[in-house]
């Protein structure tokens, strides 16, 4: 089937770095290559949705930089471990029971073919580090800031968000036992959809050429091979960023009406087959691997698959394609590209250029967890200045180069 979009950009995780995102896709637009559509995951979900908002750079810009987004960011905090609960978990304990999981294959693969739903929910109920203040209100001020701006020349409001892209975010969820043959736990990838894409889905289907988790070779016992398609605008925006943001040991999964529990993204953290099956250009980013102490055992555990194995089929991918790149003419910045065309943007570096930019991070040994310090809002500002400027520059100068 011939791709619905002309161009998808990726927002691919990111984490407290999802800011170069943002500084990216105001260089696409600044040269005539506006993404039609942005597929998002995890962090990157956060930034899809302050595009959605504002998709005019300018207007962007000062989102990134605004109290509203400075809020949200504050509103996620170390679990308080004053609960009522007669075990408190110590994170650090867990996190190497996990790492000796994942080295020894055998009893990792016995634990999760006798683990149920139940069991599974629990512990990522439990064991999620982090929490949201007010989680019901999280995103409220950034949907006021949008009624607000909206409401401003309201002629101009309406055209400026018909040229805006169209957003799709990834997430993952739990599958009840009733619901499949296993008797074991099984997830599924979850695509946060527009109706355009869901369309493109249904036609594809009848065409044998469904749209499928590319994650499932890895682990075919627990995960299942099809995408669960859900419309974004009965779910809504902010609850599909929840639920891409839940990922293992970090939030909660987020229970979703006639989806059951969700969580987060890292199912398919790099989209790009999908992208390339709706897209005829993907802008997709080279990433660095995974740390194989703390983030590889974790999705392991979860997912049954080793995500630099993944990460390696990404890249094989990215070779295997690099002979259809078409470059830019010179005389002519507006030209199309030709389809198939992946455009891998130079992001693997981003935890080196910007690690003095992240949200601190803070080990206490004596409550066994991980506490997060924000920066005062001067701090904030500098940050998402930074992480804007990465992004555009290193996009600018990929542009440049070709």
């Amino acid at each position: 089937m011939n791709p619905i979009y002309h161009r998808v950009q990726l927002f691919s995780g990111g984490g407290s770095r999802f800011g170069y995102y943002l500084g990216s896709y105001a260089a696409l637009c600044e040269q005539g290559l506006k993404p039609d559509l942005i597929l998002a995951t995890c962090g990157g979900s956060l930034s899809a949705l302050l595009v959605d908002i504002a998709p005019k750079p300018s207007e962007l810009k000062q989102l990134a930089q605004s109290r509203e987004l400075y809020h949200v960011l504050q509103a996620i905090q170390a679990v308080s471990l004053v609960s009522s609960k007669s075990v408190k978990p110590n994170f650090f304990q867990n996190a190497i029971r996990r790492w000796y999981l994942s080295n020894r294959p055998k009893k990792l693969a016995q634990l999760q073919a006798l683990e149920m739903h139940d069991e599974l929910l629990a512990e990522l109920q439990h064991l999620a580090m982090f929490e949201i203040r007010n989680e019901d209100q999280w995103l409220n001020e950034l949907m006021d800031w949008k009624q607000k701006n909206e409401s401003k020349n309201g002629q101009y409001r309406e055209k400026e968000k018909t040229n805006a892209p169209d957003i799709a975010i990834i997430a993952s969820r739990l599958i009840k036992e009733k619901q499949t043959d296993s008797q074991s736990v099984q997830l599924q990838e979850v695509l946060f959809a527009p109706s355009k894409v869901i369309h493109y889905a249904n036609q594809a289907s009848q065409q044998v050429a469904e749209l499928n988790c590319p994650t499932y070779q890895y682990a075919p016992n627990r995960l299942l091979p099809d995408i669960f398609i859900s419309n974004i605008t009965d779910v809504g925006t902010e609850q599909a960023v929840r639920a891409s943001m839940a990922d293992m040991y970090y939030l909660t999964p987020i229970q979703v009406e006639k989806l059951g529990w969700c969580l987060g993204g890292v199912i398919d953290l790099t989209p790009v087959e999908l992208a390339s099956q709706l897209g005829s250009t993907v802008f997709a980013e080279t990433k660095a691997g995974y740390d194989t102490k703390l983030a590889a055992p974790a999705i392991k555990r979860v997912f049954g698959f080793d995500p630099n194995s993944r990460l390696q089929a990404v890249h094989d991918f990215l070779i295997n394609e690099q002979h259809s790149q078409h470059l830019l003419s010179a005389n002519d910045a507006q030209s199309e590209l030709q389809s198939p065309t992946i455009h891998w943007l130079p992001f693997a570096d981003n935890s080196k250029r910007l690690i003095k930019m992240q949200i601190r991070k803070r080990l206490n040994l004596r409550q066994g967890n991980v506490e997060l310090i924000h920066a005062d809002y001067a701090g904030f500002m500098a940050q998402m200045q930074s992480q804007w400027d990465y992004g555009y520059q290193r996009t600018q100068q990929y542009l440049a180069s070709l």
